[in-house]
C-alpha cells in the first residue's frame, strides 16, 4: 500500500525574509486501536481477541516496568525501547545531580522487519 503525502510549507527560522520552502509530509490514513489490533492478531493465531488483548496489555505493563528499572527492552523484529534523558550542564562531573535532569523520553529503534518495511514503502501525493 502506498503512503499518501501532502506538501507542508516551512519558513526559515534564521531568515524571516527567505521564501517559504515546501517539504513532503506523510498524511495519516486512519488508525488502529488496541482492541482492533488484538482482534487482528487473533486472526493469525488460535487465541481469542480477549486473550490477545490481555497479552498486549501485559506486554505494555512489563515494558513499562523494565524501562522504569533502567533496562533496554528488545522486542526482536519489532525493535527496542530505552529511556533517554536531557539535562542542564554542570562544571564538574561531581556536581551533576538529579536536579540537572530536565526531561525524559522513550527512544524507539525499529527492528530489522520494520526497517525492511520502511525500505519498501511507496509514496504518492494525497488526492
Amino acid at each position: 500500500m502506498a503512503i499518501p503525502f501532502s506538501p507542508s510549507g516551512k519558513t526559515n527560522p534564521n531568515d524571516a525574509s527567505a521564501p517559504m520552502k515546501y517539504y513532503p509530509r506523510a498524511s495519516n490514513f486512519g488508525e488502529i486501536d488496541l482492541e482492533e489490533l488484538a482482534e487482528q492478531v487473533s486472526f493469525s493465531c488460535s487465541a481469542t481477541p480477549a486473550d490477545c488483548y490481555l497479552v498486549i496489555m501485559s506486554l505494555v505493563q512489563e515494558v513499562s516496568n523494565s524501562l522504569e528499572q533502567g533496562k533496554i527492552v528488545r522486542l526482536g523484529n519489532l525493535g527496542s525501547f530505552q529511556v533517554s534523558i536531557k539535562g542542564s550542564s554542570s562544571d564538574t562531573p561531581e556536581s551533576v545531580r538529579p536536579q540537572n535532569v530536565t526531561s525524559s523520553s522513550i527512544l524507539f529503534r525499529p527492528g530489522k522487519k520494520l526497517k525492511t518495511m520502511l525500505k519498501r514503502l511507496v509514496f504518492v501525493p494525497k488526492k
